[in-house]
């Protein structure tokens, strides 16, 4: 036997589960604060059971409650929300799971649920036993226009197009009926027609069933509609910015075919200004006053070949904006920014921005902090030959005192950034910059031709500082960002890749010449409902060239000093966790002088990095829910690696002393906790294979050296194998 209709499937089916009438079951005492301690699924193998939990309004306690209810006692940790039981909510979680099953081809699924309770601590376990019955298979699927005589009206430069689209929606033949995947196809199908100037645009999907035989055909019948084009932009809603700026940066060319897609990306321009808080965009008849129909809608009427107005609806935000941030990380300490925004200064949709930046180092667990602070007033352009297009110009002033030096860094970036789709663009900068050394912190033991202690003594008497006081750099970098991610904010699926190639140009304003490449990429890869499986990996290389090759009379570590913010280090919360930041590869102990009369008298105050000019890091991080504990918490388990190298002979770089140039790997696990006031993210690491440096005090180094005993005889700290990293709110 075999039955007909249109497109009223799921109608259908909950029309047929309601009346399907439940077995009598025995009545459990409910009280007003009773809940449900653990709800199981029986006899479901065909649909996850995140799919039936996500249907069920009925909700269980979950693990560890009593764990999540104690930590809840602690500020900023939220406690587990109670779950009252509905024995109502129950009844209709039945009629909403069979609903589910048959919509997913399984026209006789049963289901009928089972309670026992815990009287002692008036709890529910609630277990739902399906009985899934034989699937429908469809048999048939096609695609035909309004009737069967009426071919559908494909361009000839579509017909690749449509014939892959086809292809795509046909394989549903031969597969379980899913009332979802019937309504993706459906989709699919008219937003192509609308992609290609048929506003009106429809697709009916019809389903036939053989209850006897378990087989089914569906039929999808396209209604393409009349022809249209773009219309009259107008514009509604501006207060402050004015129409023709929003009208360039929707970008909607006056005749052109209808497009919805177009209309979408209209729509995400105009959004991309920052005064805009909210935007619609709307079309309707010409001659019409609804304009209450928006882009794609089926019920827009069209004769033959006419136009649509377009109209912007727009909601401004604030002009000016302060904002904040308070954090701290283990390697810089407590760190704030603040930040003051114009967001259409002087019209036109212009930002301008004020920055401050500082990392204090207070409170840091590093040995040397990382303290920064940097100001910058940064001016917007945007729609800059394109509605996609923008250019930033920013002057700067930077002042740090780290682990390589202390100076004072001051010039102008200008940044071109074309966004080709969301999280996806690619970035044309210049910067212009002098920065002014005080002190080195670096310097080059990795040539092996001069002992710790010469290299000790000449930093004690400055002779490092002949790389110059001031360093002048003229840089272009091209750079791009793309891939795509689920959700940006947390993401379980995706991939991204942000390649960067930077050259110094013209030579004449740099001190230094070089081409430097790197590359990051980031994959995410979900393993079963709550765990994702990260993958981190990183590749870069120095290539110095003209003026920053030594030639003859030159000292080739002042020439390789020069290069210092143009080298590589790693290590550290953002890279790889098992060392202190930067210090992971070549490193020299962080001498300091205090004055004893007439001499000076040396002390080790842990490393400071070498740096190289290459560089390798990875990363498998497995992150995964806290155990017994609820959504707010989370685990991770994790494999550090990187490397950091040159074996430059032109520099004196050659040879591997104390083998720090190797691939090091450290292992992990960490903790994250999202609370009111941001993310709190600890883990600690062990260190695999560290170098002899990674494991001796910098102070014991300094003494073997005055006293002329071997490094290879000092003692091996293995506490020092250990690493803690925490962070607290926004990271710098």
């Amino acid at each position: 036997m075999r039955t007909r209709s249109p497109g009223g499937l799921a109608s259908a089916l909950a029309a047929l589960a309601i009346l399907v009438p439940s077995a009598a079951r025995p009545q459990v005492r409910i009280g007003p604060l009773t809940e449900v301690r653990k709800l199981r699924f029986e006899g479901a193998s065909s649909l996850p059971e995140h799919r039936l939990r996500g249907v069920m309004k009925t909700k269980d306690r979950g693990p560890a409650y009593a764990v999540r209810s104690a930590l809840g006692k602690l500020p900023l940790v939220p406690g587990p929300k109670p779950h009252p039981f509905s024995p109502i909510e129950l009844q209709q979680d039945v009629v909403r799971m069979r609903l589910l099953y048959r919509a997913s081809g399984f026209p006789r699924a049963q289901v009928r649920y089972e309670v026992a309770r815990d009287e002692k601590h008036d709890l529910l376990d609630v277990t739902l036993v399906i009985d899934e019955g034989p699937p429908l298979i469809l048999t048939d699927v096609r695609i035909t226009g309004p009737d069967s005589l009426s071919p559908l009206p494909v361009a000839e430069g579509d017909r690749t197009s449509w014939a892959r689209l086809e292809k795509s929606v046909l394989s549903q033949q031969g597969r379980r009926m899913d009332v979802a995947e019937a309504i993706d196809g459906r989709k699919r199908l008219s937003d192509w027609w609308r992609d290609r100037g048929y506003p009106g645009a429809s697709v009916a999907a019809l389903f036939g069933a053989d209850s006897a035989r378990f087989v089914g055909q569906l039929d999808y019948r396209v209604t393409p509609g009349p022809f249209a084009r773009f219309g009259e932009v107008r514009v509604t809603g501006n207060e402050t910015i004015s129409a023709a700026t929003l009208r360039q940066q929707a970008s909607i060319d006056v005749g052109a075919p209808y497009s919805a897609t177009e209309l979408e990306k209209a729509r995400e321009g105009v959004q991309s200004l920052d005064i805009v808080r909210t935007v619609s965009l709307e079309v309707q008849p010409a001659g019409s006053a609804d304009t209450t129909r928006t882009a794609g809608d089926s019920t827009v009427a069209v004769s033959p070949g006419g136009e649509l107005p377009v109209l912007i609806r727009i909601s401004e935000g604030d002009r000016r904006l302060v904002s904040g941030e308070l954090g701290y990380v283990t390697d810089a300490g407590l760190s704030s920014e603040a930040r003051w925004t114009n967001r259409n200064f002087f019209g036109g949709g212009r930002v301008l921005t004020l920055t401050g930046l500082a990392q204090t180092g207070w409170l840091s667990l590093e040995t040397n902090p990382d303290i920064r602070y940097r100001g910058a007033l940064s001016l917007k352009q945007p729609a800059l030959l394109d509605r996609r297009g923008s250019t930033v110009v920013s002057p700067f002033i930077d002042k740090r005192d780290d682990t390589q030096d202390r100076s004072v860094q001051y010039g102008l970036n200008t940044t071109f950034v074309h966004q080709l789709r969301h999280l996806q663009s690619i970035s044309l900068d210049y910067q212009i910059a002098r920065r002014h050394v005080y002190e080195y912190r670096f310097g080059d033991l990795a040539s092996g031709e001069i002992d710790l202690l010469t290299f000790l003594t000449q930093a004690a008497q400055g002779l490092l500082t002949s790389g110059g006081a001031n360093l002048n750099l003229s840089t272009f970098t091209l750079s791009g960002s793309l891939g795509r991610l689920d959700n940006p904010a947390n993401p379980r699926h995706g991939l991204t890749i942000r390649p960067a190639i930077q050259v110094t140009a013209p030579t004449s304003l740099s001190s230094t010449a070089y081409w430097r490449l790197d590359a990051r990429a980031n994959g995410y890869l979900p393993l079963g409902r709550k765990s994702v499986l990260t993958v981190r990996l990183g590749l870069g290389h120095l290539y110095p060239f003209g003026k920053s090759i030594p030639g003859p009379g030159d000292d080739p570590a002042t020439k390789a000093l020069q290069l210092r913010d143009a080298s590589f280090t790693t290590g550290g919360t953002g890279e790889v966790r098992g060392w202190e930041d930067r210090l992971l590869g070549p490193k020299v102990p962080n001498i300091l002088y205090t004055q004893v009369g007439d001499s000076l008298v040396p002390r080790a105050e842990g490393y400071v990095p070498v740096g190289g000019f290459g560089r390798a890091l990875f990363s498998l991080d497995l992150r995964l829910p806290f155990p017994w504990l609820g959504p707010n918490f989370g685990s991770r388990l994790y494999l550090d690696g990187g490397r950091v190298w040159s074996n430059d002979a032109r520099f004196g770089l050659e040879g591997d002393p104390n083998g720090q140039e190797k691939v090091f790997v450290a292992a992990g696990t960490g903790i994250d906790l999202r609370t009111p006031v941001g993310p709190v993210e600890t883990s600690i690491a062990y260190k695999l294979n560290p170098s002899i440096t990674d494991l001796v005090d910098a102070s014991d180094m300094l003494l073997a050296v005055q006293e002329g005993r071997p490094i290879e005889s000092l003692r091996r700290r293995n506490g020092r194998r250990w690493q803690f990293h925490l962070a607290i709110g926004t990271s710098f």
